[in-house]
């Protein structure tokens, strides 16, 4: 079930709602979530949903063994907890493409099946309870000692298969007392009105393009269907994923919950590293946190102290910490997906980030936002191929080295078709509302301007609403992560 589905919209969020705005204790709304919650996965995941439950349990559990009066077996603990989560992300990841490494017939091993489907949301909910478990053993929070609480932590509908990734400890209070108000409520539909008017508006509608393009052989392309998949992927990607998280962060508002940011306009950047800390926060956070920091305190000093006699002090600091980040970006890459072009992907973000690190500072100018924006493009064509030859013919095609014509019936015609939700994308992907929302503030227009976005927002959800019914099954691009 999506968000952007007709069942969802009419059937499956008015009877929650109902059905939560009773008059019951919190307990009791904590219970209806999590049966909502799990009817959410189940309708997709009929199979995979027993295998949530089963580590939603484990986790409780183990999360209260690390809790239990401090003593040296809690390191023991995390680390089975630890080997746990990532154990089955990776029998379910990358169990199949790591034996296609090695040249292994996973086929065979499974008695002629096909491998094992990847679970929707299996990498969101796993880093959701290592985060959990982790805080947990350094003390940060305390083990939650009803398992329906840490049910509903993990299974969430509204984050669960797409995130933002929720750290327990900023939610860890609104699970046992949070408000509501008519105020709060408003707010949550607004942003879920955003939200979907970005998934369905924008993003499926220039899918249509990227996939055209990107459904061709790469050498068959003509430059101008190449740049335009290209730009139509960018837009497509940002709408998709921060409408995932603005209907998320919306449909919290509406029970209660208080959710972090997850996108800052990351395509306003003005350096690779600056995209990152704009472009899926709570990602960045999380392998900041739970990677690069400890990785930072132990591996890196014990590297540096290793080569220090043959290298200066800040050569060997500079060593230390690049190894660091490329294995944090080495992971970053293999959480998006196992394989090859997301290996390529991830180094490439970490070859970016590393050299601006080291070059020397300079004044940020538009043509830094120009520079970061069209490296963010060019990169995202790897993310988006199956491989890496075909990422090398794609790029081949937008240089026109593949003689083919700068422009074809192909591109013209499709081009033509898109160019009104290209437009939107372009506009709505910086923040042209907030601007707008800052003239009017304080001005003698405020008034007619809140009137404005109030009928605007009725307008977003029946058109998106005609669109849903009317559409095609298009489920966000990150459940695939």
């Amino acid at each position: 079930m999506i968000f952007s589905n007709a069942i969802f919209l009419f059937m499956f969020l008015p009877t929650v709602l109902g059905m939560y705005y009773l008059p019951l204790t919190l307990r009791t709304k904590n219970i209806w979530l999590l049966v909502a919650s799990l009817v959410f996965y189940a309708w997709g995941e009929p199979l995979y949903v027993f295998l949530m439950m089963i580590s939603i349990a484990v986790n409780h559990f183990l999360a209260l063994a690390i809790d239990a009066p401090k003593t040296r077996k809690a390191k023991n603990v995390v680390t089975c907890a630890c080997v746990f989560n990532l154990g089955i992300l990776f029998v379910v990841k990358y169990l199949s493409w790591v034996m296609e490494l090695f040249d292994v017939n996973f086929s065979t091993l499974l008695g002629g099946g096909n491998g094992l489907r990847l679970p929707i949301g299996i990498s969101f909910y796993t880093f959701q309870s290592l985060s959990y478990l982790i805080d947990v053993y350094r003390g940060k929070s305390e083990a939650q000692n009803s398992i329906i609480n840490t049910g509903l932590y993990i299974s969430f509908f509204p984050q669960l298969v797409a995130g933002p990734i929720v750290r327990y400890d900023t939610i860890a209070t609104q699970l046992t007392s949070r408000e509501h108000s008519f105020k709060k409520f408003s707010d949550g539909v607004e942003r879920f009105c955003i939200g979907l008017a970005k998934k369905v508006l924008v993003a499926d509608q220039v899918m249509q393009l990227a996939n055209l393009a990107f459904s061709q052989h790469g050498s068959d392309l003509s430059a101008a269907l190449a740049w335009g998949g290209m730009v139509a992927y960018t837009i497509q990607v940002y709408f998709d994923f921060s409408g995932y998280s603005d209907m998320a962060i919306g449909l919290g508002k509406m029970f209660g919950f208080e959710f972090r940011e997850n996108f800052n306009y990351p395509y306003i950047s003005r350096s690779i590293s600056e995209y990152w800390r704009r472009w899926h926060i709570s990602l960045g956070e999380w392998f900041r946190d739970y990677l690069y920091y400890p990785l930072s305190l132990g591996f890196a000093v014990k590297v540096r102290r290793r080569i220090s006699p043959y290298f200066s002090k800040q050569t060997s600091l500079a060593i230390a910490n690049g190894l660091v980040l490329f294995i944090v970006w080495l992971a970053t890459g293999l959480w998006h997906g196992a394989n090859m072009t997301f290996v390529v992907w991830g180094l490439s973000q970490f070859a970016f980030i590393f050299y601006e690190q080291h070059r020397k500072p300079r004044k940020e100018t538009f043509m830094s936002f120009v520079k970061t924006f069209a490296v963010v493009m060019v990169v995202k064509v790897i993310s988006r191929s199956d491989t890496l030859t075909y990422a090398l013919d794609f790029y081949r095609s937008m240089l026109g080295l593949n003689s083919n014509p700068a422009i074809d019936n192909v591109a013209a015609y499709w081009l033509g078709q898109y160019k009104i939700a290209m437009m939107l994308g372009f506009v709505f992907m910086f923040p042209t509302v907030e601007k707008l929302n800052d003239l009017a503030r304080g001005s003698k227009l405020a008034g007619a301007w809140e009137i404005f976005k109030a009928a605007a927002m009725v307008a977003l959800f029946v058109m998106s609403a005609v669109y849903a019914i009317g559409g095609n099954y298009n489920p966000f691009i990150y459940f695939d992560f």
